[in-house]
């Protein structure tokens, strides 16, 4: 589906490069009935070392990738295609942007290399990604803090070296925090998931671990925190509408194969209006994806609302044509070995990555009515 007007914010040759990156990975690394392990996702990260992936829009002079943002996301939407949601590329733009000289010098090569596996860590059981009510909590002892709380739903929990989590600190003030892994007091729980079989996810609870002054980002947490909302919630928005997309091709190249009536089933008029239906819907999530994604870059004071609705859309709509694709797939659609059904698990999966569907929504829908009705 490449013969369509450039969607602008959209760099084709980027979706291409995350392509060709994506088939590779898959090729080495194809899909198995367990995550990928840490041996190789370090792997596969020093594959994309060279794409750019993991230096992303860190400035070049920071040693970063200087990509534009536009650029990134194509980038990973080209990787959503066979590999969706690696992440590992927030915690080292964090350090670039607020890390202590002392975290850019021994945190940040690693990650920048891929010889390391970075998490963000900011849900919580009790607020999901909620910024007030904080329940992990970072306190003074002696010259050095300890955290204590617990985080869910961290995407690489069981092979992550460095998690960057959202705590409490002294006087009500959020801040983020660079916590070594392997410290004593952090434990990790595994955590099933529904979707993205190919990574991790889990649990992590912090008792009384001890961490040194260093590893405070110089910022408000939760200033930073949002900020990385808006990034975050663009780069899932294009990847959902790529994954739904591989899965209207690979529908298609199914039903091709199948006849019904004398005719090829890909031919009937039923399924050229659901396929042509389906198509229409991406297309408009893919444009309000990278709308929001040159809000981004701009700066735009509607970037975050933006980011949210283009989130809360490109999910809604990915999962609803991947719902329906597998059923038009019929049999063939149910059969795991096919890989039919992940495409939908692994849209429903981003529907809850960095803030729900319904979160998304209001904060859109917020915004929206500001614009149209005016304060209250």
């Amino acid at each position: 589906m490449e013969q369509e007007p450039e969607t602008p914010g959209r760099d084709r040759q980027w979706v291409e490069i995350g392509r060709a990156a994506a088939t590779a990975i898959r090729t080495t690394h194809p899909p198995a009935d367990a995550p990928w392990s840490r041996t190789q996702l370090l792997e596969i990260f020093a594959e994309l070392r060279s794409t750019g992936y993991l230096g992303s829009t860190i400035p070049k002079k920071d040693g970063g990738a200087g990509l534009g943002i536009g650029q990134f996301a194509s980038l990973t939407e080209g990787l959503a295609t066979m590999a969706p949601f690696l992440s590992n590329h927030s915690v080292q733009r964090y350090i670039a942007a607020g890390g202590s000289p002392q975290a850019r010098e021994e945190i940040l090569p690693a990650l920048l290399e891929g010889t390391s596996i970075g998490a963000v860590a900011v849900t919580e059981p009790q607020g999901g990604s909620s910024l007030k009510n904080l329940l992990t909590r970072v306190a003074p002892r002696g010259k050095s803090l300890v955290l204590t709380g617990r985080k869910d739903w961290v995407t690489h929990a069981m092979t992550a070296d460095t998690a960057i989590v959202l705590a409490a600190g002294e006087q009500g003030r959020s801040v983020r925090v660079l916590v070594d892994l392997s410290a004593a007091g952090v434990l990790r729980v595994p955590l099933r998931a529904h979707g993205l079989g190919h990574l991790t996810f889990g649990s992590l609870q912090f008792s009384e671990v001890e961490i040194e002054p260093w590893r405070i980002l110089d910022e408000d947490g939760g200033a930073g925190a949002k900020a990385g909302f808006s990034v975050a919630r663009v780069l899932v928005a294009v990847q959902a509408v790529a994954l739904a997309f591989q899965a209207l091709t690979k529908t298609a190249q199914h039903l091709a194969t199948r006849t019904a009536r004398g005719a090829r089933v890909i031919d009937l008029d039923v399924t050229a209006q659901r396929v042509g239906a389906l198509t229409a819907e991406l297309y408009g999530a893919r444009l309000l994806a990278y709308h929001a994604v040159e809000a981004v870059e701009a700066g735009h004071q509607a970037a975050a609302a933006l980011a949210s609705g283009a989130k809360a859309h490109a999910c809604t709509v990915a999962v609803r044509a991947c719902s329906e694709l597998v059923s038009m797939c019929a049999g063939h659609g149910l059969d795991v070995t096919t890989g039919m059904a992940a495409f939908r698990d692994d849209a429903e999966m981003l529907g809850t990555a960095d803030g729900t569907g319904l979160v998304n929504s209001v904060l859109w829908g917020a915004y929206v009515k500001s614009q149209l009705a005016g304060p209250r």
